[in-house]
């Protein structure tokens, strides 16, 4: 079953699903401090690009990996207080990485902060996609892209205040998620606690067999194609292409990607009950390839924001139907199921990285960049069979 209510709160029905979208957008601003600081903190530390990876994979697997336990703590003890406490910790945490004066106090700040960011994403989608939702799909379609529409103005922002102002202007950044923390847990609903069928685990592991695997698998698939665009993309463009690491093209070539994301969740989550999951997902994420081959052989400019729009809206279009799918195939513990796809999937993108990190030292960035440019078609072809098993 869904997440039931015991006492209603101050926003409730759309109100809330707009409400947790602004949640959403004010953390992924934070999370977006990595990718735009990342040229920056290579010249800080002197740092090669192996180094960097660990940088990433740090934050991409504590924001990742811990979403299945943290959604099922909240299935159990409440999704309101889960997820607000999540959104304070990650405020906190990712403001400090401007002023941290050490490699290693920016992994733990990245460590703790995306934790925080994990205890956000698999409650929310399993409160606004759940079962008495008309079309699940698209009301988690617009939480997503809340979170993109925060991940594709972080870059913006961050770069213009440190720009002006120095790294040290970063900590100011951690004011509005402890407000809005605040207003979810003065604002949600309190929900009634599940009872999952094995009191004795966490998480059953047996319910994520399956359609979830799959699903997880075609997910960590993008989410590597993703991440090498936000991360790899702008390094590629300072020591290929000459731009300064504090370019304004860098964010809104960043900017243009996630914010088209986020607007490609919306559409394909609003598209999918007439064209079909499995079609939605297939074609979108075929598709997304083309334009993400040619920003490689594009000049900075506005060009590339073009194809980067291009690329970010095909490329997430699919993204909701694979949440929505993975909730109903387990709906005793729709947070979790959530956590899976999403927490795993960028989990094992972020390990995934690391390697990918070195091949750039050995094969080049370009080379390296493509092919994992080429990883949608994988799964494109996983999620077309999946959701078609699973109707």
């Amino acid at each position: 079953m869904s997440h039931v209510i015991r006492r209603p709160g101050i926003v409730s029905g759309t109100r809330m699903a707009v409400f947790l979208a602004l949640v959403h957008a004010v953390n992924d601003v934070m999370t977006a401090m990595l990718g735009a600081l990342l040229p920056t903190l290579q010249v800080r530390f002197a740092a090669g690009t192996a180094t960097l990876a660990v940088l990433v994979a740090a934050f991409n697997i504590s924001s990742s990996v811990t979403q299945p336990f943290l959604g099922a703590l909240a299935d159990r003890v409440g999704p309101r207080q889960v997820a607000a406490a999540g959104v304070a910790v990650a405020a906190v945490a990712l403001s400090l990485i401007g002023v941290a004066d050490g490699i290693v106090l920016v992994i733990g700040l990245l460590a703790i902060g995306g934790i925080g960011s994990a205890a956000l994403h698999p409650v929310s989608t399993s409160i606004v996609g759940g079962p008495t939702v008309k079309n699940p799909g698209f009301a988690v379609g617009l939480f997503t892209a809340g979170g993109m529409a925060g991940f594709a103005a972080g870059p913006l922002l961050i770069l213009f205040l440190v720009a002006g102002h120095g790294t040290g202007v970063t900590p100011w950044l951690m004011l509005p998620g402890i407000a809005l923390a605040l207003g979810m847990l003065a604002l949600l609903p309190d929900w009634e606690p599940h009872r999952p069928a094995r009191p004795s685990r966490l998480i059953d592991r047996r319910a994520f067999a399956g359609p979830i695997g799959w699903l997880t698998v075609s997910a960590t698939l993008t989410s590597v194609a993703f991440l090498t665009f936000t991360s790899a993309v702008p390094l590629w463009l300072v020591a290929d292409h000459g731009l300064a690491t504090d370019a304004p093209l860098l964010g809104w070539i960043l900017g243009a990607f996630s914010l088209a994301a986020g607007l490609g969740a919306v559409l394909g989550g609003a598209v999918a009950p007439r064209l079909g999951y499995a079609r939605t997902a297939a074609v979108s994420l075929g598709a997304a390839v083309l334009p993400l081959m040619t920003a490689l052989i594009l000049e900075p400019g506005p060009g590339m924001v073009i194809t980067a729009t291009a690329a970010g809206a095909l490329i997430y279009a699919g993204q909701p139907l694979l949440i929505v799918a993975a909730q109903n195939a387990a709906p005793q513990a729709p947070a979790a199921a959530a956590g899976v796809v999403i927490g795993i999937g960028n989990g094992v993108a972020g390990l995934l990285y690391v390697p990918i990190g070195v091949l750039q030292n050995a094969l080049g960035l370009t080379p390296t960049i493509a092919l994992t440019f080429l990883l949608p078609i994988p799964a494109a072809l996983i999620a077309h069979r999946t959701l078609r098993a699973t109707g």
